[in-house]
């Protein structure tokens, strides 16, 4: 009875642990939301829109709202910050519209069009004798794809700082003030330089200069791997983490089969010793009480179970899948007394 109380518990515990880990279960985070937006209420209430914005903002990254992304869109107007508004704006429209919200549908919409004819515009051109390979633009941060080169983009009252760069190129910045009043400025993207000869070289020549003795084998320098959202590391450590919860959830499976069979054997001689509906025997009472509890047991393991491997799932499916490399990549170094032999396959 001891060691079936504890199977009991450790599963129960289990099933507790894995669903207090999902990220849908953060309650603080949606206290901290509410909070917040009560806060900025209070701020625009007043006013205060500087204070007001940041904290509709954090709320919004806490917890997804309409109503919150709708005040944000009124703060920003307020602010003066006319293009911010009017894609919130035009994104309040478009999900209230989803969401079958139609009254809010209208409002996001008519304001919308209201400070449509207000925006203030940027233009980044780039001449044909600018566009070199691989080039990259950002405004603000934010990477500009090559349909908007050129194309009046709205943009909020005051400066913008525009990032150039390309492979092999030195890169370019510049910082633009967009004035207000319905008003477009441009900003013309010069050709880049290329990068000195020198410079060039040493980030794709392998260096030939023998190494020290006792050193270890020099390793061919490469141009880095592109980066990606997840380095090696936290690949290997999100691996770990999706083969534990599998085996987690796994586990909770095949316990919950076992246990499911012990329950099916103890109630089958339960019904032999004291059938129902009366049980006269103290026997029989045991039998019946232990069928049922090793019931409970089953039904936690498999609740244990699904939600593991549901977990392991969803890791499997979101996480980001490195480039396979193209062919195999192998490295000699030889230095006195040693040789080494090293490569990726």
């Amino acid at each position: 009875m001891i060691l079936r109380a504890s199977v009991v518990r450790c599963a129960a515990a289990c099933a507790l642990a894995t669903i207090a880990a999902s990220p849908y279960a953060r309650a603080d985070e949606s206290a901290a939301a509410q909070s917040l937006f009560d806060d900025a209420k209070k701020d625009m209430a007043r006013h205060d829109y500087a204070d007001a914005c940041p904290k509709l903002e954090e709320s919004l990254r806490l917890q997804e709202a309409l109503g919150t992304l709708l005040n944000l869109a009124l703060c920003y107007e307020q602010q003066g910050r006319l293009a911010s508004a009017w894609s919130k704006f035009l994104e309040v429209a478009a999900k209230a519209r989803a969401s079958g919200q139609s009254e809010r549908a209208r409002i996001g919409r008519d304001r919308a069009a209201a400070l449509a004819p207000k925006l203030s515009h940027l233009v980044v051109d780039v001449p044909p004798a600018s566009r070199a390979e691989g080039l990259e633009i950002r405004r603000d941060g934010t990477a500009l794809g090559a349909v908007e080169w050129g194309t009046a983009i709205p943009a909020d009252p005051g400066p913008h700082t525009v990032e150039v760069s390309a492979p092999g190129k030195k890169p370019w910045s510049s910082t633009v003030t967009v004035p207000g009043g319905a008003s477009t400025a441009r900003l013309e993207i010069p050709a880049l330089e290329a990068l000195p000869d020198g410079q060039h070289a040493q980030r794709q020549t392998p260096s030939t200069t023998p190494p020290p003795a006792g050193s270890a084998p020099p390793a061919i320098a490469t141009e880095p791997p592109p980066s990606t959202p997840e380095q090696p590391g936290h690949g290997r450590a999100r691996d770990v983490v999706t083969i534990a919860v599998a085996g987690v959830g796994a586990a909770g499976i095949a316990a919950g089969a076992v246990f499911g069979l012990l329950s099916l054997s103890k109630h089958n001689d339960a019904t032999h010793e004291c059938p129902p509906p009366a049980c006269t025997t103290q026997t029989g009472v045991d039998l019946w009480r232990q069928a049922w509890d090793l019931g409970n047991a089953s039904n936690i393991a498999f609740v244990v179970g699904g939600v593991g491997l549901a977990a392991a799932g969803t890791l499997w499916l979101t996480a980001p899948r490195p480039h396979e490399p193209s062919a195999a990549a192998v490295q000699l170094g030889v230095g006195p007394g040693r040789l080494a032999l090293r490569g990726t396959w």
